[in-house]
């Protein structure tokens, strides 16, 4: 019976957990968990550094030049109109240097130089001209873009845009056009989207930018005299234009890095559509 007793004992014994049975297990498993939880608390720091954090990034709303530096844009113009479905093209590029000579708390004094390809005109040599620092709006387009920004004393909307001190990732402005000229007007809207933050590398380097992207409404282009004085105001009577482009502006500068823009202009009176396509591009920069 004793004999019996024991065997029934033992056989218990071998019943339970096998935590029980082998502490040493136990230990073991626990630390394979440890392992395992470092390890994926490690994934996860590592994929929160290598996915871009754009969410909360920001682009100042300032001009930030440094005294000394230079730079260098090619700006390439392709102008032409469509006929009978065929397209006529004309470009012309231009080299602009722009050299930061002085600052004070407002302006900026840069000499700046224009030359063409083929030459229409402008000026070879070295010229100074000031530049707001608040006027870091002027680089959101490239030249010739219709210039949305100029009637910005008189339009509340345009004031509350550039009343910000930056902007972040996913803001669109809708801007309000109301451009008037002695005899010539544009009426419309364009909207510009900060897109998002975006490393790009031109022939001057590689810079870290906020892409913005730029769409408009059709544009009205609005005529003001007498036709019979001016044969040109009945044309621009029945004109619109609509753009499409993109901006990369440097983060911490406002600098313009590349930009696009396309623009397209229709007459209601005939089939024939006007295009124009400019590309602005930083060729250099150099550091003070």
């Amino acid at each position: 019976m004793m004999f019996k007793q024991q065997q029934e004992d033992t056989s218990s014994l071998t019943s339970l957990s096998p935590e029980i049975q082998s502490p040493n297990k136990k230990r073991h498993r626990s630390l394979y968990y440890a392992i395992f939880a470092v390890f994926v608390v490690l994934i996860v720091i590592c994929a929160a550094l290598l996915i871009p954090q754009s969410g909360g990034s920001s682009l100042e709303l300032r001009l930030n030049y440094a005294v000394g530096e230079r730079m260098v844009y090619e700006t390439t113009i392709t102008t032409g109109q469509t006929i009978d479905e065929s397209f006529y093209p004309i470009t012309t590029s231009l080299t602009t240097i722009m050299d930061v000579l002085s600052e004070n708390s407002e302006n900026y004094t840069i000499n700046q130089a224009i030359t063409t390809n083929p030459n229409i005109g402008f000026p070879g040599s070295f010229f100074p001209i000031d530049v707001s620092k608040a006027t870091y709006y002027n680089n959101f387009m490239v030249p010739g873009a219709p210039l949305i920004f100029n009637n910005t004393d008189s339009n509340p909307t345009i004031l509350a845009y550039l009343a910000q001190s930056s902007v972040k990732v996913g803001d669109v402005w809708i801007v309000p056009v109301n451009i008037s000229t002695a005899n010539v007007g544009m009426t419309g809207k364009v909207t510009l989207k900060f897109a998002e933050i975006q490393e790009i590398t031109v022939p001057a380097g590689t810079f870290q930018t906020m892409r913005i992207e730029i769409t408009s409404t059709a544009l009205n282009i609005h005529a003001y005299g007498n036709s019979n004085d001016d044969p040109l105001i009945t044309i621009l009577s029945t004109m619109s234009t609509q753009i499409n482009g993109t901006s990369y502006i440097e983060l911490g500068t406002c600098r313009l890095i590349k930009a696009d823009l396309t623009q397209l202009v229709t007459m209601d009176s005939s089939d024939i559509e006007r295009t124009s396509y400019t590309e602005q591009i930083l060729m250099e920069y150099t550091k003070p």
